[in-house]
């Protein structure tokens, strides 16, 4: 009989299970050591991208290769990991001092709230990442089949009308599954929004897990007391299953209202039903959370019945919702803070492409006038 060809797929499903590619940090040492041509393809192929690497393009796009990547060249793509967006001036200083050392003199600042680096050579892999562990960011989970940064308001903590400051459990919430090994493998990109801006600037609805605050008003209650005599309680509408590129699909709103303790007990149910989802790990083309919806019969009871079984307990109904009142959700410009006399001032960075230069400036213009953060 003829030899059946292992498909993309296949060989993919095969590659993350025999690897967690985040316990053999000591294999990327070595390939620093020995070079370019010491990387086995699987590390180009699958095991470089769960630590936030990629091959990098020569920059010629479509003229030079496939899919708008180009050819790959012998260096790296860096993607650093910067949950919520939210930076402070010795956090800017120290991926400015990268870029101009390691990175060509560039950076690019992602739609998700990621730096990039670019052109960094294997040889300099080992101490990039290390200095970025040192000022408190990482690179695992950047990239791969894993769950990629966990985005929210930038402006959390300041904006004048948000329900709340979620930056913390924004942040909880990643640190909970950058690395985690339970969640080292999932089928594809596994993408993530929680946020209490009433504009929705995180863009929830195309989102795998997108969660939006929401407020519970009760006749009595812990939360303080309104004009009607009811109290507020915070909690989070959540959609499943949204995302662009091919087959665009809106997140399906679930029947849920999440209060803040059962946001990451929810989050990692939602997580480990896509995980466990053998079905979609038969095509890499059909394998984000959306196909479930789209290809498999799922909806909104199905899937709210899947994670309430792993919770052991039922959710609380949804409660209604303030949808954003505009389509534009940038915070650009001069913006009053919920802060009496103090402003946001948001800045637009064409194509997100930054230079060393800038960031500095950026870094000095914080601490100089502002409190340092960025």
């Amino acid at each position: 009989m003829p030899e059946v060809k292992e498909t993309k797929a296949q060989r993919a499903e095969r590659l993350k299970r025999s690897k967690n590619a985040w316990e053999h940090f000591d294999e990327i040492c070595e390939f620093a050591r020995r070079g370019w041509d010491a990387i086995p393809a699987e590390w180009f192929s699958t095991y470089f991208r769960p630590w936030g690497l990629y091959t990098q393009g020569d920059g010629r796009g479509v003229l030079g290769g496939s899919n708008g990547e180009g050819k790959a060249v012998p260096f790296f793509m860096v993607r650093i990991r910067v949950p919520n967006g939210l930076l402070s001036s010795e956090q800017v200083r120290a991926i400015a001092a990268l870029s101009a050392e390691y990175g060509n003199g560039v950076a690019d600042i992602t739609v998700r709230q990621n730096f990039q680096l670019h052109w960094v050579a294997i040889e300099s892999i080992p101490v990039v990442l290390a200095r970025i562990w040192s000022i408190g960011l990482t690179t695992t989970g950047a990239c791969g089949d894993v769950a990629r940064t966990i985005t929210g308001c930038p402006l959390a903590g300041v904006h004048a009308h948000e329900l709340a400051d979620v930056s913390r459990l924004v942040v909880e919430l990643d640190e909970d599954l950058a690395g985690n090994p339970d969640f080292y493998n999932l089928p594809r990109k596994y993408k993530i929004s929680l946020t209490a801006c009433p504009d929705w600037c995180s863009y929830p609805e195309i989102n795998d897990v997108g969660l939006t605050a929401t407020l519970r008003r009760r006749a009595t209650g812990s939360g303080p007391l309104d004009s009607d005599g009811t109290s507020a309680e915070l909690g989070f509408s959540i959609r499943v299953g949204g995302g662009l590129s091919t087959h665009p699909h809106l997140g399906v709103r679930l029947n849920a209202f999440i209060l803040p303790q059962q946001v990451i007990p929810v989050v990692r149910a939602v997580t480990e039903t896509f995980r466990d989802s053998e079905v979609l790990r038969q095509s890499r083309e059909k394998a984000r959370l959306k196909f479930l919806f789209l290809e498999h019969g799922w909806n909104a009871g199905s899937f709210l019945a899947a994670i309430e079984s792993r919770l052991g307990y039922r959710l609380d109904p949804a409660e209604p919702e303030q949808l954003p009142a505009h389509i534009h959700r940038d915070h650009l410009g001069v913006i009053p803070q919920k802060q009496a006399g103090l402003f946001t001032v948001g800045a637009s960075v064409l194509r997100g492409r930054i230079s060393p230069a800038q960031l500095k400036a950026v870094a000095d213009l914080a601490d100089r006038y502002a409190d340092g953060h960025v």
